[in-house]
């Protein structure tokens, strides 16, 4: 298995895959956290990588003079720079990248900011199906031309999973509920009730929530398995 980064329609892209699948190649696009393409997100890449699938990070933030950060208040107006544009334009980089090295079906799996965007994905589409851990923007919009959570819900055009912590003080239970109510069919939304934020994040020992992070991912992996 490898890790590496290139560079596609002039997105960074970190890149995790096997040397030589087995199977036909499935993918994954992976989208950041707040932080950027950090040590979490390089290791869901190999996560993803380990269980067969092409795993593609584009680098959200490559606009700007800083591309990863380890505070929120110095990520802020990185993460608020974002738009539709940008965002849609990094995504079918990463994408067209997957499809150049074979990959049939291409799925994304976002976390917090990512996490939303994933979400877009599904509405848009860009991708054959997508995760969401624990996106903010719910009740409303974040972004320019990204609606809230709410609507996105009620657009989807191809498979969702959301993963949800009832402890999450930024996207309470009720706004959760909302979000399952005005879902399509093509959605499953779960929550958990011992997790907050970021309950995924092993680098973080406030955040990180063991069980739940591993319920989400044994549901997120037959999610892909199903759809991918």
């Amino acid at each position: 298995m490898g890790t590496f980064t290139t560079t596609t329609r002039d997105v960074p892209l970190t890149v995790s895959r096997l040397d030589s699948p087995s199977e036909p190649l499935h993918a994954v696009v992976v989208l950041q956290e707040a932080w950027g393409v950090n040590k979490h997100i390089e290791s869901i890449l190999e996560r993803l990588a380990a269980a067969g699938y092409l795993a593609v990070a584009p680098h959200l933030y490559h606009r700007g003079a800083q591309t990863s950060f380890t505070d929120f208040p110095s990520a802020k107006d990185a993460l608020m720079a974002l738009d539709s544009t940008g965002i849609g334009h990094d995504v079918r980089a990463a994408v067209d990248y997957c499809r150049s090295e074979g990959a049939d079906r291409v799925g994304s799996l976002g976390f917090c900011m990512g996490g939303t965007a994933s979400l877009w994905c599904a509405a848009v589409p860009l991708v054959d199906s997508a995760v969401t851990y624990y996106g903010g923007g719910v009740a409303e919009a974040r972004w320019d031309g990204i609606a809230a959570g709410t609507e996105l819900a009620a657009q989807l055009q191809v498979p969702w999973l959301g993963h949800y912590g009832d402890l999450d003080p930024s996207i309470p239970p009720e706004s959760v509920e909302q979000l399952r109510a005005t879902a399509s069919d093509l959605a499953r939304v779960y929550r958990y009730a011992d997790a907050g934020h970021a309950f995924n994040n092993d680098t973080s020992t406030s955040h990180y929530a063991p069980d739940s992070a591993a319920l989400a991912w044994t549901r997120t992996m037959e999610f892909f398995t199903e759809t991918l």
